[in-house]
Order: structure tokens, then C-alpha cells, then sequence
């Protein structure tokens, strides 16, 4: 089965096109999420000289949107009272890997209850970008597909782990987060009344049953040969949140999860359609992840994914638009006016011969033009100071290029400030010909400056 035709999915772009542009105004704002705690450490299963050890069992699972590197993993129990407080961490606060997996140790006098799992951003985690073209920063950047950039300091990812279960799996993404904030408001604590929620998210959004309880997918890895149907449809949709990311509305994923929680109703749910208020909707979600399946498709066939899982997950959210009220049909082209008949044609007068006209004098050769060029220049960007500490991508304010004729950094003449302190490449245009001089400098956040990188030529020529 071919991968689908660019005139069915033109039609969707515009239809999301049309939705984006018309959303406006402000999102309200929300309560912080708890805070975890920011000691930071890895589960340590030593016991001191003679204290008794005490009895541990495990929470792991993955944090993925793509996949988030550096997140903090807390665990907390609720203590008698309203859902929506009374909730109190236990166990230590640990980082998730590179695949946003973790695993976090947890007292053996909490295995009978069920715990809220919480991610939070901070200045060192990462996310993978899975979205195309690409991923607007909080600085107002950039970031091509599958590279790596700070997703700001207000991501929080949240899930519930029923611990009477051995697996005790627990998935991070921004559908089981909508789930659970819809919990927090119901007066039944129950974990089943967690989970009726989250089947209902799931029909909602016309998932196979436990496909948000499952292992998420990062469509950025390079091998996507295992996908399914569901899983790959689940991760088109968890992607269009990060795609509605403009820079302007929303300047990060934590204000996208912001205004959805906003935008539910009383009981938590999100509506079905966008409506007059063409707000965060299944539609609007929906309508997102089908045009990031038209922008992957010939990645995901780079990555091994089959013709007909691709073309399956994108029915899917076909179906999910049709039982929103979304119509995806095209409209009938309409039939061509006929063409008007032409006047008959009169007859041409006689006409006296013309004089001759003299031959054209040759013109003379026009200057050559000056040569233009441009220079691409890309950098690793830093990651320890001078004096050995760690720098964090989101440490990073900006870079300065300083560029010249002359091959002293000191003597040139022009200098670019990159603003996005997450960028690794830039471009200088408007190069006469001549051999031109590249360094680069980083500034911190806090305005403190790095010596100046190694100078690097480029020679413009005709």
C-alpha cells in the first residue's frame, strides 16, 4: 500500500492552517505543579552500619516526546483528603536517560497504594525533537529534526503506577498527563478510576485499548522496523503537541500542556471540536498530528516503518476527525464555464511596404557583476566551563561571530550576535571576493564570556 497521496493531506494542512491562524488570546493560567525534590541522586541500595535495611521495591518507565534526557523523576502518595492536594513525595528525585527511561526506588510500606509519577524540567534536561520541519525553542529558535535542545524550565509530564501490578510500567507523555489532571479532579481516588479515564482518553482519541499504558515511541530513533498501527498513531498524536509550539501563542510544550488543561471542561475532558473558539481541541490535536505524518513520511520509510502501518495510522486519525465532526472529504470541484467563441477574424487591409529599418549598432559588453558568497559555519556547542564545571544548553544565552578580511581576530571588522543560545550553525551572506577570517565566542546567562574559538577561512571566488 502507497504512503498517502500529497492531495488528501494538502487538504489537512490547510484545515490546520486555517484553525492556527484563527486561534488567539491568551492561555489561563494554572496552579504550579508540585515541585520535586532537587536533590538529585541514583538509588542507593547500601545500608549504614547497624540500621536495619529497609525494604524497597521499584518504579521505572519512560519519558518520552520524544524521548526527554535529564528529566526529574519524583514518586508521591496521596494522603486522606481531596485529590487535587495532600500529595507528599517519597523516595529520592532521579534524572531519566538518554531514552527517557528511569527507574526509582520506593519504601516497601507504600507497594498497597497507588503513587503519582511526576517529570519536571530544569536547566540540564534535553529533549529529542520528533517534530517536522522542525522545533521552536524558548528562545525563539530552532532545532532541526532528531537533534536535541532544552525544552524551558515548565514541562511537567505526569501518570499514575498501580503497584499491585509486578510490571509497574509507567508511561510519561502529554495524553496520559491529560488523563491524570482529569483524575485530580474526580472525588474518587480510586487507581481503577484512573484507569477508566484513561480508556476514555482513549476513545476519544480513537486508540487501541492500553495504548497509552504501553512503552512510548520516539519517532526520532533511527530504527522503527517494530512499530505497530496503534503505537505509531499514539506518538503522531503526543508529537502535534510540541508541533503547536509557534513561538508566539505557545513558547513551549509546558504552555501547550498548560492551555489544554485550561481549556477542559469541568470534569477534565477536552473538547471534541475547536469549535467557534477554534481552542485546543481532539480536533485540533488530531488535524496537528496528520500533517506530522505527511512531513515524516519518508523518514518513517527511511526508518524502516511499513507502507501500510503508515497509511493505517493516518485512517485512524481519519476516523477520529469524521466522529469529531470533521469533515476530510475534498469539496466537489466545480464543472468549467464554456469558453466564450471567437469573433471571426476580418480581413487585413493592404498595407504599403514598410521602410527598411537600419541594423541595430552593437552594444557594448555590461560589467561583469561583483562576486557575492556566504559562509555556513557550525560549532559543537560547550559543555564544561574553564574551570571544569558542567554548562547546560539552557546556560547558554548566545554565541558572537566576529568575521574579516584580516587574519588577526582583533583587526576585523564585522560582528553577528546568534541570539538562540541552542543554534550550531549560522550562515554569513553577503561575502565580496576575498578570503575571509570566522571566529566564535559563547556568552552565558549570566553575561560571562568565553575566549574566542580557533579562526577558520573560506575563500570566495568567481
Amino acid at each position: 500500500m502507497s504512503f498517502l497521496t500529497s492531495t488528501r493531506l494538502s487538504l489537512v494542512a490547510i484545515a490546520l492552517s486555517s484553525l492556527l491562524t484563527a486561534c488567539g488570546g491568551g492561555d489561563s493560567p494554572t496552579p504550579s505543579p508540585e515541585a520535586p525534590d532537587t536533590s538529585v541522586s541514583t538509588p542507593d541500595n547500601s545500608t549504614p552500619s547497624g540500621e536495619t535495611p529497609e525494604q524497597k521495591f521499584w518504579v521505572e518507565g519512560y519519558a518520552v516526546k520524544g524521548a526527554i534526557d535529564g528529566g526529574l523523576i519524583s514518586v508521591w502518595y496521596h494522603e486522606p483528603g481531596a485529590m487535587d492536594r495532600d500529595w507528599v513525595q517519597i523516595g529520592e528525585t532521579v534524572r531519566t536517560n538518554q531514552n527517557g527511561g528511569f527507574r526509582i526506588a520506593v519504601p516497601e510500606d507504600y507497594s498497597a497504594h497507588s503513587l503519582k509519577v511526576i517529570l519536571q524540567s530544569d536547566t540540564q534536561t534535553l529533549m529529542h525533537c520528533d517534530a517536522q520541519p522542525a522545533c521552536k525553542t524558548p528562545s525563539q529558535g530552532s532545532v532541526g529534526f532528531g537533534e536535541w535542545f532544552w525544552p524551558g524550565n515548565n514541562l511537567v509530564l505526569k501518570s499514575l503506577v498501580d503497584t499491585s501490578d509486578a510490571r509497574r510500567t509507567v508511561a510519561l507523555t502529554p495524553l496520559a498527563t491529560l488523563a491524570v489532571e482529569e483524575f485530580l479532579k474526580s472525588p474518587d481516588g480510586d487507581f481503577s478510576r484512573f484507569m477508566e479515564l484513561l480508556e476514555s482518553q482513549e476513545e476519544r482519541f480513537g486508540l487501541d485499548a492500553g495504548a497509552l499504558s504501553r512503552r512510548p515511541v520516539d519517532l526520532a530513533a533511527p530504527d522503527l522496523s517494530g512499530v505497530q498501527t496503534s503505537d505509531l498513531k499514539t506518538a503522531l498524536l503526543n508529537i502535534a503537541f510540541l508541533s503547536l509550539v509557534d513561538g508566539e501563542r505557545w513558547r513551549t510544550l509546558g504552555d501547550v500542556l498548560k492551555a489544554a488543561q485550561a481549556n477542559s471542561g469541568p470534569n477534565g475532558d477536552l473538547p471534541r471540536s475547536a469549535g467557534d473558539d477554534l481552542d485546543l481541541s481532539v480536533e485540533l490535536l488530531t488535524l496537528a498530528g496528520m500533517l506530522q505524518a505527511e512531513y515524516l513520511q519518508e523518514f518513517l520509510k527511511d526508518a524502516d516503518v511499513q507502507d501500510d502501518i503508515l497509511a493505517d495510522a493516518i485512517t485512524g486519525l481519519e476516523e477520529t476527525l469524521s466522529s469529531v465532526g470533521h469533515n476530510t472529504s475534498p469539496e466537489p470541484t466545480p464543472a468549467p464555464k464554456p469558453e466564450p467563441q471567437p469573433e471571426p477574424a476580418l480581413e487585413p487591409e493592404p498595407h504599403t511596404k514598410p521602410a527598411p529599418v537600419p541594423e541595430p549598432q552593437p552594444q557594448p559588453e555590461p560589467a561583469s557583476e561583483p562576486v557575492i558568497g556566504s559562509a555556513k559555519m557550525s560549532w559543537n556547542a560547550p559543555s564544561t566551563r574553564v574551570n571544569g564545571e558542567s554548562l547546560a544548553m539552557g546556560e547558554i544565552e548566545k554565541y558572537i561571530v566576529r568575521y574579516g578580511t584580516e587574519q588577526s581576530i582583533e583587526e576585523r571588522s564585522y560582528e553577528d550576535a546568534v541570539e538562540d543560545g541552542q543554534a550550531m550553525n549560522y550562515e554569513v551572506a553577503g561575502l565580496a571576493e576575498d578570503t575571509w577570517y570566522f571566529a566564535i565566542k559563547t556568552i552565558d546567562t549570566n553575561g560571562l564570556e568565553s575566549d574566542w574559538s580557533v579562526s577558520v577561512s573560506k575563500t570566495i571566488s568567481r
